[in-house]
């Protein structure tokens, strides 16, 4: 135990201590003490518990703590005294995740630095590589978030065909960081790359539920709403029936909801996951993956509970946010159902939201006869940033992709509108898609991560995907 504790200090001073240095080294190597030598014991435990207790994070102050607590990781074992060592790798990309997500960007660039310019090459560095996409994306600069999803994806799969040794979530987790990658990569080339070529976004269109997702007695009987996740996952629902979709196509869940008004389907949590949400008239039910369901309710400012719901979002932390025909504000409820805050700016006629970038809320008004239809946005603080008006004849639906461009359903019409950050319309989807499809009744839509826009056609009785 003495040897362990001074060799640390000792190793370090081979100018007054060389024999002993060496005697020292040897007695380690054949006494099993690897920490001298650079492998120190496995950190997994350790980060697998912080990254648990992120993933389970309530608050960004229980968040901060599980990122100080990797930091502590990488910095017990430093690079002076361990100079090949994967998990500091590792507990520093976990780490800039985090700050990421708390929006110290700075901090995340210089950890995954760290790991791409100053460690060795491990089975990290793809993971460092997309993180840094992430991080340099969200700030518009896609030519350099490419080159780092190209690293990315090259580094995950060549990792993946040569570890024939490695476990089976070694391999799952290259396998997602590769797909990730391309699907990032095509994001860019459908919404930035084809625009800038002078080419549509989107070139075809098909039909996305097949004959076979479910029994005929259980299939949805007209498509009524539906929302994508980031990763292709699809939540489509009729009047009285929901069914998850995985991103392959494959059926999830399904399960029988009486009175559905709007699918949602979002984050679980700060790291990421999905959580399935229907609203009905006075309430929102959160599906499971295994189809079971739990009814949530919220009252409204004046008192009573809150009906006429038209939208909800429920945020990383838990925090819903919920939109209502009878309230002319938006709602922000903590995780309890207790009322925290509203919009600064009032709504005419609530039609649907959608949540934004950098954590901006985008609302959907339908106007009335004295005020035109518009598109609102709210920063993180509630105040108003953008107003967009359009002559809409009656717009219904909402969504906004990951780089801020707002999707308006103008149901009439049986047109999509799509608008840039800067309120510019930029494209016009309907009432012939790509490919000849022709929109007859459009009830909804969504886009996911890759920039595909979903629309749960009524008369069609599907859902049809353009890409």
């Amino acid at each position: 135990m003495l040897i362990r504790c001074v060799a640390p200090r000792l190793i370090t001073m081979p100018h007054r201590f060389p024999r002993l240095r060496v005697l020292l080294a040897w007695s380690l190597l054949l006494s099993g003490g690897q920490a001298v030598i650079g492998q120190p014991p496995s950190l997994d435990g350790e980060t697998n518990s912080a990254v648990t207790a992120a993933r389970a994070a309530i608050s960004a102050v229980e968040l901060e703590a599980a990122r100080a607590e990797l930091l502590s990781l990488s910095e017990r074992y430093p690079r002076s005294l361990h100079p090949v060592f994967p998990d500091r790798s590792r507990a520093l990309v976990e780490a800039a995740a985090l700050a990421r997500q708390l929006g110290a960007t700075n901090a995340a660039a210089g950890e995954l630095l760290q790991v791409l310019e100053r460690e060795p090459e491990s089975e990290w560095t793809p993971r460092a590589h997309l993180e840094m996409a992430e991080l340099v994306l969200a700030r518009g600069n896609w030519q350099l978030a490419a080159d780092h999803l190209r690293q990315a994806r090259a580094g995950a799969l060549g990792q993946t065909e040569g570890d024939v040794a490695g476990t089976r979530e070694a391999v799952s987790s290259r396998v997602d960081v590769a797909r990730v990658a391309l699907e990032r990569m095509t994001r860019i080339h459908r919404l930035v790359l084809r625009p800038l070529a002078g080419r549509s976004p989107w070139t075809r269109t098909r039909i996305y539920l097949t004959d076979d997702y479910l029994p005929d007695p259980l299939k949805l009987k007209k498509p009524r709403t539906v929302a994508a996740g980031l990763r292709g996952d699809l939540l489509v629902t009729d009047n009285n029936r929901v069914v998850l979709l995985g991103r392959e196509g494959d059926t999830v869940a399904s399960r029988d909801v009486r009175g559905v008004v709007r699918a949602s389907l979002g984050p679980a949590g700060p790291l990421g996951g999905l959580r399935a949400l229907v609203a009905t008239r006075n309430s929102v039910i959160r599906v499971g993956g295994a189809g079971d369901a739990a009814a949530v309710t919220f009252e409204r400012p004046s008192g009573g509970r809150l009906d006429e719901i038209v939208g909800v979002y429920r945020e990383p932390f838990g925090d819903w946010i919920v939109l209502s025909r009878r309230v002319d504000v938006v709602l922000r409820y903590d995780r309890n159902g207790r009322l925290r805050n509203f919009s600064s700016s009032t709504v005419t006629r609530p039609a649907d939201l959608a949540p934004g970038p950098g954590g901006s809320v985008h609302v959907l008004d339908a106007g009335s006869r004295s005020s035109r239809p518009a598109l609102l946005t709210f920063d993180e603080s509630w105040q108003l940033t953008k107003t967009i008006s359009g002559d809409w004849q009656r717009p219904t639906a909402l969504d906004v992709d990951a780089f801020g461009n707002s999707y308006v359903l103008d149901e009439d019409a049986r047109r999509i509108l799509v608008y840039g950050r800067d309120g510019a319309q930029v494209a016009v989807l309907g009432p012939v898609l790509p490919g000849g499809i022709e929109v007859r009744a459009p009830m909804d839509i969504a886009v996911d991560g890759m920039g595909r826009v979903f629309i749960a056609e009524g008369r069609l009785e599907t859902v049809l995907v353009v890409e």
